[in-house]
């Protein structure tokens, strides 16, 4: 199912945070629960991916609603080092199909273009933070959502 907006002002909200406990899959799961049913009833749209304790997460709507729910987000004990790497206006959706999408095959993700260099392991480690305002990396990596093989598995995922 498709969430449309009759709102022609839509944003884009990506942010990177590290989790403060170890999620199991279980607590993986039920928070994806709660946040696609929130999402919907906020027609709020995006994707999540959560590697080696690190949330890297899309939010797509009307703009007080998503800086509304990223300053929840911020003040969530679950989060620490909460940090804002993009934020725009954009004319539709890029995921608009998902109220909150999830990738959970880790080791495509991790191969995912822009994602290299802050989750392969043999590569210098880069801190997230070099995302931040690197709008041109981060639709890079957005479009490897958007069109690659990394998408069936968001799908798959959404539908459980």
């Amino acid at each position: 199912m498709s969430i449309e907006s009759s709102n022609p002002s839509l944003i884009q909200l990506v942010y990177a945070s590290a989790a403060t406990v170890e999620f199991s899959d279980e607590m993986l799961r039920e928070l994806l629960r709660f946040a696609r049913d929130n999402n919907h009833s906020l027609n709020v749209t995006g994707v999540l991916l959560f590697i080696d304790g690190t949330f890297f997460q899309v939010l797509e709507g009307e703009p007080q609603v998503v800086h509304s729910l990223y300053e929840k987000i911020e003040k969530d004990p679950r989060h620490t080092n909460v940090l804002q790497l993009a934020s725009r206006e954009i004319e539709e959706r890029n995921f608009g199909q998902w109220s909150m999408g999830y990738i959970e095959n880790e080791d495509e993700v991790k191969q995912l273009p822009g994602f290299v260099d802050f989750f392969n392991e043999s590569q210098p480690h880069r801190p997230l933070t070099d995302l931040k305002g690197d709008h041109e990396r981060i639709q890079l990596i957005l479009e490897g959502f958007r069109r690659g093989r990394w998408r069936r598995h968001a799908q798959e995922s959404a539908a459980t």
